[in-house]
């Protein structure tokens, strides 16, 4: 059943049956609107020389454009390379810069060209060589230019690349990046629940010595009840214990300093007229599995003034890293055997 809702006259108020009209009138607007949008480019650019900062306090001119366009980052950002690859501007110096494509960017105010077939042009222009000289480039993309008006933007790729084979048959020559170094990267951030939320990307190295450290802790001591901890619990819980196990060592570190000041300041000589007082050993918690309120057990045994000592000065990222690492001080002592 065909809808009545259609109207008769059409909203241009064309006369119907006219196909000619309707295509002339099409392309009218398309160019009409391709026009009007290169002048928003070269609105851009004059933005650009006089300083967005200054103007409007935007760091960037595409960040400019997004906020007053209303689209989206990536969207701005073409509008804004455009605008700038086809139009003069000056530098905060006062020196001008010219146009990448400048006959693309004389096209583009006629509204002959297409936003598509104009960064195929941009492309090809800034891809073309230094020994290229000025009369050569300007005939390379005039041709482009005029492809574009009447072709499809593929059309315009093909031709760029031949172009760019005919100028620049080796192409540019490709860095060859070297390998990669990889650090160990750590995120810790408290919620507003109060709880703490992290996670890592660790080295092999590291991350196999904190599983080494996670494994024997994660599973019930032989003998205790049966566990009813997920496996995410019981490795939580082992964590805690290396936390507590870190935290109760005797090199725990102070706040990191440069190696220039740790190497320069000597330590102050302890005065010999007087008994010498050494610290007692701090005992190291007990491991095994741990009760989710083993807190308020500490609380009511009296040692919570020893668990909660002040960290704020400790240095949280890959604090870890150092705890299976052998120490000079205690590489006679035996290793302490774990307990799951």
């Amino acid at each position: 059943m065909t809808s009545t809702n259609i109207p008769k006259a059409f909203p241009l108020n064309l006369p119907e049956g006219d196909a000619e009209l309707l295509l002339d009138e099409l392309q009218t607007r398309l160019r009409e609107g391709r026009r009007l949008f290169a002048e928003v480019g070269q609105i851009l650019a004059e933005i650009e020389s006089r300083g967005v900062r200054d103007l409007y306090g935007y760091n960037s001119i595409a960040v400019f454009y997004e906020h007053v366009a209303r689209v989206p980052r990536a969207e701005a950002n073409k509008v804004a390379d455009r605008a700038l690859a086809l139009n003069s501007r000056r530098a905060r110096d006062g020196t001008s810069i010219d146009p990448v494509a400048p006959l693309t960017g004389i096209s583009a105010g006629t509204g002959a060209l297409a936003e598509a077939g104009i960064d195929r042009i941009v492309t090809v222009m800034k891809r073309l060589p230094d020994h290229v000289d000025a009369d050569e480039r300007h005939e390379a993309e005039k041709g482009l230019v005029d492809l574009a008006g009447v072709a499809r933007p593929r059309d315009v790729t093909m031709a760029g690349t031949d172009l760019l084979a005919r100028h620049d048959p080796d192409g540019k020559p490709k860095d060859e990046p070297g390998p990669k170094r990889q650090r160990s990267e750590f995120w810790l951030r408290q919620k507003r629940t109060g709880r703490w939320d992290m996670r890592g990307d660790l080295d092999p190295e590291t991350g196999a010595r904190l599983n080494a450290l996670l494994v024997p802790r994660a599973y019930p001591a032989p003998g205790e009840e049966a566990d009813d901890r997920a496996p995410a619990e019981r490795r939580g819980d082992a964590f805690a214990e290396i936390v507590d196990l870190a935290e109760a060592g005797p090199d725990i570190p102070l706040p990191r300093q440069t190696s220039e000041r740790v190497a320069e300041e000597p330590r102050p000589a302890q005065p010999d007229n007087g008994p010498t007082t050494h610290p007692k050993p701090t005992q190291a918690p007990p491991q095994g599995h741990h009760s989710p309120h083993r807190g308020e057990e500490d609380v009511r045994e009296g040692t919570a003034a020893g668990r909660t000592r002040n960290v704020a000065h400790m240095r949280p990222p890959r604090w870890w890293a150092r705890l299976s690492r052998p120490r000079p001080g205690n590489a006679t002592q035996p290793q302490r055997p774990l307990t799951a």
